[in-house]
């Protein structure tokens, strides 16, 4: 059973960690959560012998990535805010814990936040996860509301991001259906994203769903958190469809983690020149079901015999430019930059979850490169950069 020390304890790492932290999985279960904490809470003094067999982490490197959060968290406050608004945090020793993302290995999240209600059945079964892009069009939009809706009358819970575009539509037609939805969020569950959706995330839990998120409560939805996030849209459900995709989109991404967890997976097809088809005629070829509708869908829900051995289709072969060419650390230092006003280095260490001698080499490239600038008052994003590309 769950206990308030197990609920406290992964709140706190919740705050201090990056979803699908390697390093983090093993401090807790090595140390164990307290003696981790009290680890990182004091002053460097090298690496604790437990840990030390552990030779291929860079314990200094991530023990000043955490630095960062490690004095701002508050946990007593997020839990007592989430509570008011009517959630709470769950841990795997809750028997509410969803069972079914354990097929994702050593990148099962470490515990959740959620606000609403949590479905009463830890498992894959009668869910649906539908997915796609944001800049999806009206056809699509339509076909992921209808699909939904289908889904939701016939009894099967609707997964999805939250998004703008295709992932919002097929919330707010399983809302229509009479049914509940899971919104599972790259940003905390107190600051859900976009803005222009809280009226759908208000209606989503007073209607018996819930938000998901597996950072604290009032992160903000880095872009890097989105790619972590897309492993549990993808484990939550017993199929993933994609209702649309180019051939970059994130949805791709979301459609590999459900083959790798042995999920079914479905794809819409569209007209063979359409931009937004061809991530979903890409995943057809490459083995997903042709889905036409909800009925589609729901005949798809079940168990799917994957090859665990085969490979999976390939990553999209398109040449990144301007901000998406910069190294991982680079550019998630300079998504963690406000657009507006400058920012001090603590302050971009505890945004971007990253030690300071991480945070001064990526500024100095990001000045080089010409989109970053410095004065008195911080760093700040040149004018212009956010178009660079």
């Amino acid at each position: 059973m769950t206990t308030d020390d197990d609920i406290w304890e992964g709140a706190w790492w919740s705050a201090i960690s990056e979803p699908a932290d390697p390093a983090a999985r093993v401090v807790r279960s090595v140390l164990g959560d307290r003696a981790g904490r009290e680890w990182l809470q004091g002053s460097w003094a090298g690496v604790p012998s437990l840990l030390a067999a552990h030779a291929r982490t860079d314990w200094f490197t991530q023990w000043n990535r955490w630095q960062a959060r490690v004095h701002e968290v508050d946990v007593d406050q997020d839990l007592a805010r989430v509570e008011r608004a009517g959630g709470g945090f769950v841990s795997p020793s809750d028997p509410r814990w969803p069972s079914q993302l354990s097929c994702l290995g050593d990148d099962e999240p470490l515990g959740l936040w959620y606000l609403g209600t949590l479905p009463s059945d830890s498992s894959s079964d009668g869910c649906v996860s539908i997915i796609g892009a944001r800049a999806s069009t009206g056809a699509g939009g339509r076909c992921a509301r209808n699909m939904a809706y289908h889904l939701a009358r016939s009894g099967y819970t609707v997964v999805s991001g939250g998004a703008i575009g295709i992932d919002i539509e097929a919330h707010r037609g399983a809302m229509a259906g009479g049914g509940a939805t899971v919104a599972i969020l790259a940003g905390g569950v107190l600051n859900p994203y976009p803005a222009c959706h809280i009226p759908d995330f208000r209606a989503m839990t007073a209607g018996g769903g819930v938000l998901i998120s597996e950072v604290s409560p009032t992160a903000r939805p880095a872009k890097w958190r989105f790619l972590t996030r897309n492993r549990l849209i993808a484990a939550w459900s017993a199929a993933t469809i994609v209702v649309e995709a180019g051939a970059r989109s994130g949805a791709l991404a979301t459609a590999r983690w459900a083959m790798s967890c042995g999920r079914e997976l479905g794809a819409v097809p569209g007209a063979v020149d359409a931009p937004m088809s061809v991530g979903c005629l890409e995943l057809a070829r490459n083995g997903a079901t042709i889905i036409r509708d909800g009925r589609d869908a729901a005949e798809l829900a079940g168990p799917l015999d994957v090859d665990a051995e085969a490979t999976l289709f390939g990553m999209p072969v398109e040449e990144d430019h301007g901000i998406d060419a910069l190294p991982p650390i680079a550019r998630r230092v300079w998504e963690a930059l406000p657009r507006s006003a400058p920012a001090g280095v603590p302050a971009i260490c505890a945004s971007a979850g990253l030690g300071r001698d991480e945070v001064n080499r990526a500024l100095m490239d990001l000045t080089v490169a010409g989109l970053v600038t410095s004065s008195t008052r911080g760093w700040s994003r040149r004018r212009g950069s956010d178009t660079v590309g």
